[in-house]
């Protein structure tokens, strides 16, 4: 799953609760005391407000570059390998619009669906060292459409004091073209058309916890990802049964309020893939490990609407090198 530098929940939840201490004075004193069960319900929470909508379109760049040294052959001595040697030099460029669509049932509980649309450009480099022929070939490959369609519900368990805890499930479908899908050109090695979803159904539990003391919002996130397996026909045409990987995601950080209409945020991400396995092996799969540090802003544009703009950098290997979100949330 994708994506992707990772912003959820936590940020946007973390966003709108930072506000100067005078502005949370207010809203204090205008809070009558909680007598029954149907105050607490009805109390303004993070969440969406109880019969709004939230229209958020998010326009999302995502830059990786990776270098590959394949060796076929032995080595006679250290600094000697008989066989040869091949060089690979891979660029990815993402570009994504999501559209999300979050309404309040009560100040408690919040749905949401979002469905994006993906285009990608990929272009490998390949050349081939200690052998007759060190000419260079380039790959390039590209592909669009509309990506994994989610549908989300999010529960806030506690109203009156931090910090408050934020409860979730999201389950991912697979409307987007999957890799087994796609066209696979076996002499480069690489997709006809590059894919737009994982193939895969997944569900995710999530918990946050968002500690708010003005100015300075306080958060962090914990997700799990299971995604199921299912059937697939593999490249050479034989037919196999497949799991991806599940995942684990752990994030923190900290949203600072500057004045009523502009705050920003601090946070890392890490997610950890684990294996992929294949009629129950996890022969020729992986590990990975994804970091990323991030930074956020948000601007206040009128009472309904907000400009948010966030950026974030790999720190590990198999982490995108850069990415930048900028989303427009408009209430209704």
């Amino acid at each position: 799953m994708h994506n992707p530098i990772i912003l959820g929940f936590a940020s946007a939840t973390l966003l709108s609760l930072s506000m100067t201490p005078a502005l949370a004075q207010e809203e204090e004193q205008e809070q009558k005391p909680i007598q029954t069960v149907g105050d607490i319900v009805d109390q303004p929470g993070v969440l969406t407000p109880k019969g709004r909508l939230i229209v958020d379109s998010t326009l999302s760049y995502a830059q990786s570059a990776s270098n590959r040294v394949s060796v076929v052959g032995y080595s006679v001595l250290p600094t000697l390998v008989v066989g040869f040697i091949e060089v690979e030099e891979a660029d990815r460029t993402t570009l994504s619009y999501g559209l999300a669509l979050r309404y309040g049932i009560t100040n408690r509980l919040e749905a949401e669906v979002r469905v994006p649309f993906i285009y990608r450009n990929e272009t490998y480099e390949r050349r081939e060292l200690a052998s007759a022929q060190n000419d260079t070939t380039i790959y390039r490959i590209e592909g669009h459409g509309v990506g994994d369609a989610e549908i989300g519900l999010r529960y806030q368990f506690n109203m009156d004091s931090a910090p408050f805890f934020v409860g979730g499930v999201r389950a991912k479908s697979t409307t987007g073209r999957s890799p087994y899908e796609s066209d696979y050109n076996q002499d480069s090695n690489s997709f006809e058309e590059t894919p737009t979803g994982s193939g895969f159904w997944s569900i995710e539990p999530h918990i946050t916890l968002i500690y708010p003391t003005a100015p300075v919002v306080l958060y962090a996130s914990l997700g799990y990802v299971y995604n199921f397996e299912d059937e697939v026909t593999l490249f050479d045409d034989s037919v196999a049964d497949v799991k991806l990987g599940d995942s684990i995601s752990i994030s923190a950080g900290m949203g600072f309020a500057v004045n009523p209409k502009f705050s920003f945020s601090l946070g890392l991400n890490h997610r950890t893939l684990f294996e992929s396995e294949t009629n129950g092996s996890s022969s020729g799969s992986q590990l990975i490990q994804i970091d990323q540090i991030s930074f956020g802003t948000q601007l206040s544009l009128t009472p309904n609407t907000s400009l948010n703009i966030s950026a974030s950098a790999g720190l590990t290997e198999d982490s995108p090198d850069f990415q930048l979100n900028l989303s427009v949330p408009v209430a209704f």
